[in-house]
């Protein structure tokens, strides 16, 4: 995936592409952001630049850990909060285009509303 030029770059804000997204924070792209169904198809794994930090197995089983990464905190609160609303949408078949209205309202409601999203 080809970036925006520097002066192109938002300050903050979610590039979500398919199932990748990427969060912007002060100018600096992390992700890509990812999910997969497991092997068996009983769940969804959580990927970040093609590794593993989580998976979901159902409403209840739901773990996901990116300190590994050493991402800056607001980077891993959008991701999760991205992450999270994504998983929920997929398990109630909720259409990709009701999924980023419910992204933006949960990244709202949490007070990261300045994390605009974009779409590819």
């Amino acid at each position: 995936m080809s970036h925006p030029s520097d002066n192109e770059l938002p300050n903050f804000g979610v590039l979500i592409d398919e199932t990748r997204f990427w969060v912007v924070h002060r100018r600096k792209y992390y992700g890509p952001f990812d999910y997969q169904w497991s092997i068996d198809l009983n769940g969804i794994e959580f990927l970040y630049q093609h590794q593993k930090y989580g998976e979901c197995c159902s409403n209840e089983e739901f773990f996901a850990d990116l300190k590994p990464f050493k991402l800056p905190s607001r980077v891993s609160q959008v991701a999760t909060i991205v992450t999270g609303t994504v998983v929920s949408c997929i398990f109630h078949c909720i259409a990709s285009h009701e999924r980023v209205r419910q992204i933006t309202r949960n990244l709202k409601n949490m007070g990261l509303e300045r994390y605009t999203i974009d779409l590819k």
